[in-house]
Parts: structure tokens; sequence; C-alpha cells
């Protein structure tokens, strides 16, 4: 109290003596050292002793303001004697506004120094966030209790008019001020009380200007109150980075996107792929009529290129069965809650619009229409009537479009349609549900009739790919398994219900080897399953990726069953199946002690060629399952003996290999479509260990990687911007060759290399699509091993603008798709699965690689056979993930990946020049805000606290905005408000200094 009096005293002494402004400013300052610091001292600000407080009570105590004393505060602000905040805080107290003459007067002050507000020191940065609310609070009184007493009197004095006249005037002002809508903004989280008497000043406002019908002079003011009472980020500025340059007419993301997820996760549920779809119509802007175009046109343009059977049969049966249902699920998130739904119930109107949009794609639709020989358009909407995706109307219409071309390609064909796929694959899903339904009955003739069919020509495949993309699999999967649990041999079974047992057996065994070889066990079958089936293939069954340990598989074999097992099947008159006590479940598991001796007896000579020859041709004559089994055990086998040890084990599988003949075949029902299958799995498990020289592997090759990378990539260039699925199979088999780090360094050498903004921003696309054959462990090798190095490496060459840009860009969006696609438990597993990118999956690949080649390199025989090779099927890789929301704290890798790059950015604003580097940053945190949004709040509290403040001092450029700064911080927390203020402050005195304005 006793500085405030002699503050006091001075005030009145300086308004006795009618001192001038400079005078004050002289006076208050020789009072400081007069008074040997009790009052003001040296380095501390008036606001500790209520100098503004002080002042504007001297200033308004009678019924009108004194500008004398109001000069004093002003000049106080600009000698920095009181702080902006200490200001606001003082006007926004004063209640009496009744005194028309003193509230003008204060507005008139406020007026003159809002272009200025700012904080100078950091003890005032915490004051002025809640200063701006309590100020537009006290804004917002005044502004309704004049419209309040308009309404009760239907009139107003020219003062009180004058009044909210220059009310409004400073609410405009305030709404022009972008570094005071912040300090609202931040405010607003730290004064909810204060928040919620603004809004409900604002409606008592809202309802006035509605019962009175005033007129106000600024019309613009009551948007402008509303603006100041429900603040959002929205309305602070930011310099969009992410806006396409040049107007996008063809996507290149979603096919590329689409081609690669239909080949990793073909089994995932309808809502994985809308949630994919989702990501890029955020990150793209795009509508849904856009979105939908972009779907339907990449299912056309993949099917279009697909040359392998496999591939177009999953593609026709994603267009027909898959697709539809992505379609109404995307249609029906982007209804609004509560919204009623439209009229017009029999079509989505998008849809519709993004067809008329493809029909105008006459190339594309007629090479379709030739490799499918039907209007694709009428085929596929004939389906989609049924699914009330369009109606009968708009069916008429497109294929009314399409009708003349249709005739003429159908002419130009001269009546020799081309056989395709696509007229099969919608027939599949009859044949599927007959099939399930089929192996829930118990009549065992009924099942191995039905599923006897099903290997016959590319049936098999067709129903799996049906069942994949349709969600049955699993289902298809289990009823299989319960169907060869049943058909299990039972002890001392004789007659014909042992021998429709033997196939049913067989034939099941088969089909589910053949899934899991395809699929992965990790896909389609349950973790502790306990059937028969699942545990010989966790135990002993290869599969890719999956190293079985031969003397683990010896060490389930039973030695009295193999002693029987090898007497057996060492005599010829044994080669049919004799009464014993011994299983096919026995069989299968202990088939591998048998191979185990002859192996051993075939390499000391004990056993001669033909010997080995007769034992297996007996193990292949009982049950075709047998040779699988057999196979199984010799790959695991090979990969632990020496290279010159392989070339045994690779005889006895080709003799596997060789055809039987007709009286072999009639001799066992439905042998030979049994037969067919079992060849193609033990040459996909054979060329899982030994590719032969001819196949047209795309994993195992004679050429460096580098080569077949940039083979690759041309074929992607030539395609014109799609993602061929060949393409994206060589890939997959590169990244699990090379490694995420190798393949990602050179998929960015590949962006970086572009020349055009189009040919950059179209590439860019195809390797965001490519990233996600391992999305995680590639955005981890993104960020942690390759931007840096590479813009260390070619900074001032030829990365700059805007291959800077389109490189962030890239980073950014690979993030927000880690976030938003992949959960927690579900990405670690998925590791350990298909998705081959685990570091020790890339080790053991790399090992395979070159144990492989240097047996190519060596000569081969074959001692039963004339050493024909046979040709090796392609088998499709799956990951197993699950769908999640965007989660609340990062997970590994993507936490210590961002953690790695905050600190490398760190680096790169160290001093005070600006570089390509410190541009980077800038567009890196301005992309990760402008694309992610709420979604990338576990990303931005990684963000160093000073990060952003180093990165304005080195940025002297107009690009950082408020809205960027105000984005990157939790401002629910106290720490993050006050980074932000002292970060916006910064920016503040920065704009103030560039700009010169003096207050």
């Amino acid at each position: 109290m006793k500085e405030n009096n002699k503050i006091l005293q001075l005030i009145n002494v300086a308004w006795r003596e009618r001192w001038s402004d400079s005078q004050w400013g002289i006076n208050i300052k020789k009072a400081r050292a007069r008074d040997n610091g009790h009052v003001l001292p040296r380095g501390v600000s008036g606001d500790v002793y209520n100098l503004a407080d002080c002042l504007l009570q001297q200033a308004v105590i009678g019924s009108t303001a004194n500008p004398l004393v109001l000069n004093y505060l002003k000049h106080s602000l600009c000698a920095h004697l009181v702080s902006h905040a200490a200001v606001l805080r003082c006007i926004a107290k004063y209640d009496k506004l009744t005194r028309v003459y003193c509230v003008t007067a204060l507005l008139e002050f406020l007026l003159s120094i809002i272009d200025g507000i700012t904080c100078r020191i950091k003890s005032e940065e915490s004051l002025l966030p809640g200063a701006v609310v309590q100020l537009v609070l006290w804004l917002m009184q005044i502004f309704a209790r004049t419209v309040q007493q308009y309404e009760m009197r239907g009139d107003l004095s020219a003062e009180q008019s004058y009044m909210l006249e220059q009310n409004c005037l400073l609410i405009e002002q305030l709404t022009q001020q972008q570094f005071l809508l912040s300090m609202l903004y931040v405010g607003c989280h730290e004064e909810l009380e204060s928040l919620e008497r603004i809004r409900d000043t604002y409606a008592s406002i809202k309802a006035s200007l509605t019962n009175s019908n005033f007129t106000l002079n600024t019309p613009a003011a009551e948007q402008q109150l509303k603006q100041l009472a429900y603040i959002d980020a929205k309305q602070l500025e930011m310099q969009p980075l992410n806006a396409p340059p040049l107007a996008e007419k063809i996507s290149c993301c979603v096919q590329p996107l689409l081609a690669v997820e239909v080949l990793l996760n073909p089994c995932k549920d309808t809502s994985y792929y809308v949630a994919e779809l989702q990501m890029l119509q955020r990150l793209k802007g795009y509508s849904n009529t856009r979105l939908f175009y972009e779907i339907i046109r990449a299912g056309f343009l993949t099917l279009s290129n697909v040359a392998d059977t496999s591939a177009d049969t999953m593609w026709g049966a994603f267009m027909f069965f898959k697709m539809p249902h992505i379609i109404k699920q995307l249609h029906a998130l982007q209804r609004v809650p509560g919204e009623q739904s439209p009229a017009c119930t029999d079509y989505i109107p998008e849809l519709v619009e993004a067809l008329e949009m493809l029909v105008e794609d006459n190339l594309l639709l007629d090479f379709l229409d030739t490799k499918c020989s039907c209007n694709i358009i009428e085929f596929l909407l004939n389906d989609w009537t049924k699914q009330q995706l369009v109606n009968e109307l708009h069916v008429k219409k497109f294929t009314a479009q399409r009708e003349a071309a249709s005739l003429l390609l159908k002419k130009c064909d001269n009546g020799q349609p081309t056989p395709s796929n696509i007229n099969f694959i919608k027939r599949a899903e009859v044949p599927l549900s007959g099939l399930l339904k089929t192996l829930c009955t118990t009549k065992v003739q009924d099942m191995v009739n039905v599923l006897c069919q099903v290997p016959v020509g590319n049936s098999f495949e067709l129903i799996l790919s049906v069942a994949t993309v349709d969600g049955r699999l699993k289902t298809f999967v289990s009823r299989l398994i319960q169907c060869n649990e049943n058909s299990k041999q039972l002890p001392g079974e004789l007659g014909k219900l042992a021998v429709i047992r033997s196939t049913l057996f067989d034939v099941s065994f088969l089909m589910l080897t053949s899934i899991v070889q395809n699929y992965g066990s990790d896909v389609v079958l349950s973790e502790r399953g306990d059937s028969f089936f699942e545990k010989w293939v966790r135990e002993c069954m290869m599969e890719r990726n999956k190293l079985k340990n031969p003397r683990q598989i010896l060490a389930l074999c039973d030695d009295s069953i193999v002693d029987e097992l090898l007497l057996s099947l060492s005599k010829p008159e044994s080669a049919q199946l004799k009464p014993s006590n011994l299983t096919w479940q026995d069989i299968c598991l202990n088939l591998p002690g048998v191979l185990h001796h002859v192996l051993i007896a075939w390499e000391q000579e004990t056993l001669s060629s033909a010997d080995v020859k007769s034992i297996l041709d007996n193990i292949k004559r009982r049950l075709f399952s047998f040779s699988v089994c057999a196979t199984s055990f010799l790959c695991a086998y090979m990969y632990s003996v020496r290279e010159t040890e392989l070339l045994k084990p690779l005889n006895m599988i080709q003799q596997f290999l060789a055809p039987l003949t007709n009286e072999e075949l009639s001799s066992q029902e439905n042998a030979k479509e049994r037969n067919a299958l079992s060849y193609q799995i033990i040459r996909k498990m054979q060329h899982e260990v030994h590719p032969v020289h001819n196949t047209k592997s795309r994993l195992i090759s004679n050429t460096p990687l580098i080569d077949q990378f940039r083979e690759i990539w041309r074929s992607v260039a030539e395609a014109g911007g799609h993602l061929p699925v060949r393409a994206a199979q060589t890939l997959e088999s590169l990244l699990l060759a090379g490694g995420s780090s190798w393949l990602v360094t050179q998929l960015v050498e590949q962006l970086l290399s572009c020349k055009y903004l189009r040919d950059m921003s179209k590439c860019m696309d195809i390797v965001f699509a490519i990233m996600h054959l391992d999305i995680e462990r590639n955005t981890e090798a993104l960020l942690q091993y390759v931007v840096a190095p590479m813009i260390l490496r070619r900074q001032g060459e030829d990365i700059n603008e805007p291959q800077l840009l389109v490189l962030a860009r890239l980073c950014v969006y690979c993030i927000v798709s880690c976030l938003e696609t992949r959960s927690s438990n579900a990405a670690s597993a998925a590791i350990k699965k298909r998705s081959r990118s685990h570091d020790e999956d890339e080790l053991v690949s790399a090992a395979n690689v070159a144990k492989v080649r240097k047996v190519l390199d060596g000569e081969s025989s074959n001692d039963f056979t004339d050493g024909s090779a046979p040709t090796a099927g392609n088998t499709a890789s799956l990951s197993s993930t699950e769908l999640r929301s965007p989660p609340l704290s990062l997970k590994e890798p993507l936490q210590s990946s961002m953690k790695h790059i905050f600190r490398v950015f760190l680096q790169f604003v160290r001093g005070d020049e600006l570089s390509p580097k410190s541009v980077f940053v800038y567009q890196f945190i301005s992309l990760l805000v402008e694309c992610g949004g709420e979604r990338v709040a576990p990303v931005l509290r990684l963000l160093p606290a000073n990060l952003m403040q180093q990165l304005l001092k080195v940025l002297a450029t107009d690009d950082i905005r408020v809205g960027l700064i105000s984005r990157l911080y939790d401002l629910r927390l106290q720490n993050g408000r006050q980074t932000a203020v002292a970060d916006l402050c910064l920016w503040r005195n920065m704009q103030l200094a560039r700009h010169s304005i003096h207050l």
C-alpha cells in the first residue's frame, strides 16, 4: 500500500501540474531513482505495484475520463513500465458501464493500442490469454447492455450510439488480429467459466437483437461476436501446404494402395478397407463422388493388367463382393449423426455421379469389354441394383451409353470371345454356399463327392477368392478342419467305409494345406487349435519364413512306429494299405523318421537308388497327403544341411512329382484331382527352398537387387500412373530380400529424381502406396535411416523446392497411415506373420537368397527322373493386422522414430542461417498439423519444447502463422498453454519488429 500511495501521489502531482507524456516518463523514472528503489525498483515491472490499475482508477474517477492520465498510461505502455496484459485486465474490471463517456474513452484507448498488444518478458506471457478473455467478456457486456436498453426504450442516445459504434469497431479489430484471436483461443482453454459467461452473453445479445429488430451500423458485428464467443482453431490462419498446386485430374494413389492392400490383406473385413480409404480421402480432400470414381476405376485398371489367373480371380471377386459393401459403408459414414436418410433409398447419388465420370473413359472400358467378353458396366451394375447402389434406370442409361462400343468390339472379335474368369466369379458364390452347407452334414459320401470336385480346373481358386473377399474363408477352413477330424482313421477299420474315410481325409488335408500355403497359418488358423491338422501345421509344415527345425520334427516320431513303417514300405507287396494299428495321423507324424533313416542309409550306400525309389513310390500310392508330409520334412531338412548335401533330398522330392500311371490313378477314387493338388503343394514347397533355373521367380534371381528394382520401376513408369499387381508382388519380394531401409531408400531416390511437379506428385502417391507393404517398418526406416542422411548428403544439389515439400508430404502421409490403420497389439503380431519385414526375417531371407544362388550355380542331377523341372507357383503373402482408431499414445516403432526425427530437427535449426534443412523442418511440422489434425496429437506431444522457437528465429518469413503454433500443443494442459503462448509471443514480437511498428 505504501508504494501504491506514492504512485497515486505522483499521479496527482502530474495532473495538477499538467505534465506532458514525456514529463511523466522522466519524473516516474526520477521517482524510481530518488526513492532508492522503494517505489519501482530498477528492472521491476510496474505490474508488481499495480501501476496500470492506479493510473486507470485516476483516469475514470469521474463521470468522464481524464485524457491526460490515459496518455500517461499509454506512455507507460510504450516505455514498458506496464504490460499490455495488466492494462487489459484493469480495463476489463471496470464495471460502471452506465458512465458512457468513460466507457467510450476506454474503447478509444483500446483502439489506439490494439495493434501493438504483445508480451515483452516471460512473466507477462501467463497473464495475456486470460486478459484477452476478460476483455472480450467486457466488450460483450457493453454490447449486451446497449442492445437491451434499445429493446426496452426503442431508441439510443447519440452518446450510446457512438459508444456502440466504437465497440463494434474494436470487435472488428479483434477479429482481424490473428495474434489476439490466438490468445483468446488459448485463454478459453484456461478460463472456462469466463468462456461460459461469454457465450451466455452472446446468446442474450442475439435474443435482444431478434426481439427488438435493432439494425446495427456494422452488419458483420453479430457474426464477429459469434466468432469471438465460439472461437475455434479453424479461425486461426495457417499457410496451406497440402493443397495440390496442379489440378489432379486423375489420382495415382487409390489404385496402388488397393493393389497393395488386396495383395496383403484380402481376408480383411470391409471396415479395414473403409478406414484406409477414409484416411486417403482426408489426406487428399476428395469428395465422395471423386472417391467412388477412383475406387471403381482402380478395380477396372487392375483387372485390365492382371495376367495371372489367381490375381484375376481375386480382383474380380473383390470388385463384385467387397467393393459394393465398401461404397455403402463410405456413404453411410458421411451422414451426419441424427440426420434422416434421404428420400431416394434405391441408389446412392454420389455413386451415380462417379459412374457418369467413369463412362467417359472409353479406352479403359473398351479394353475391359474385350477382355471380359461382355459389357463390363452392365455386368457390374446388374448386380449392384440388388444392393440398392443404383437402380434400373441407371443401368439402362449407362448400358445404352456403352452399347454401340460393345457391339463394335464384338464385331472386331469375329465372334470368338476371349476366355475370362469374370463370367465365372459371380457364379462361384452359389457353389461356395453349397460347399459350406455340405460340410455341415454327416454324410461322408456326399462330402467326398463335393470336395473331390472342388480341385477340378480353377474351381478351387474361384471358391477361395470369393470366400476370401466375402469374409467366409475362416468359416470354410474351420469346417474343413472339422471334416478332416471326423474322417480320421479308426484303428482296425476295413471295407468301403474305410476307403471313403481315407479319401475324405486325404482331400480335406490337401485343401487345407493349400490354403495355409497361400494365406499363411496365422491368417486362417487359430493360435491354439487342437485339431490334428493344426498341430501338424504348427510342428511340421514348412511355411514361407516359418522355418521348422528338422530335429524337433524327428523328436515327435515314435521309434516303434517308424520301424513298422520302414518294414511295410520296403516291401513291394505292401504298396496297398493293409490292416494295421497305424492310423493315417500316425503315418503323417512319423514319415519324417522314415525319410531320415532312408537318407542316412542312402548316404552310406546301404540302400540303392532303386530301393529308395520303391519306398517313395509306396508312400505316394497310399495317400497323396503322405507325399506332402514327406516333402515338408525334406524341405526343412534341406535348410539345415550343407550345399553338397542337397542333391539327394531334392531328388526324393522330384520322385514325389513323378507322374502316376493310368493304372495307379484308376486304383483310387478321385485320384486324379487329389494328385494334381498334391503336385501343386509340393512344387510350392520345393520352390521356397530350391527354385529351378527357368522359373520366373519374383524373389530368387541371379540379378542384383538394384537391377531388379530398376526393371520393376520401369514397368511402373510405363504403366502410366498405376501399380500392376505383378509389380506389387515383386516389390514385396524385394522388401523381403533387401529390407525396409534399402527399399525405402530406392523409392525416395526415384521420387527425388523427378524433374516436374506433376510427375513428382504422381510418383509420391505410388511410393506412399508401396510403403503399405509394411507401413510401420517402412515408416521407421524412412524417418530414422533415410530422410536425414539424404537431406544432408544432397543438400545444395537437387534436393530443394519442390522436392523437400514432396518428401515432407510423404513422411507425414506415412505417419498418419501408421496412426490410423494399425492396432498396437496386432501390429506386433503382424510383424511375426506374413508381412515379412521384421529385421530377423530379412536376415533369414538374405541368407536364403545367398544359399539358393549358390545352389543355382551348381550342377544338379536326378537319379529317378529325366530331370524335368516343375513350374513353381507364386504364393501371395498376406499380413494379418487389426483395424483401430487413432491411439491415445504412440507405440513402437513409431514412437522411437518420431523422437529420433525431432532430435534431428533440433540439429537442423541450430544456428541462424536459413537453409533447406530448416525449410524441411517447417514443412514437415506444418503438414503434420494440416493433414493429421487432432489425430496426430500423440505425435505432437513428442515435439521438443524449444524446437518452434528455434525455427521461428531461423525461418524469418511469413510462412509460420498463429494457426500452426496454436495447433501444435495440447491446450488442455497448463504446460501446453505456456509453451504455445511463449511461441506466439515470440512470433508476435518478430512480426512487430519486421514491420517496424513503434508504440
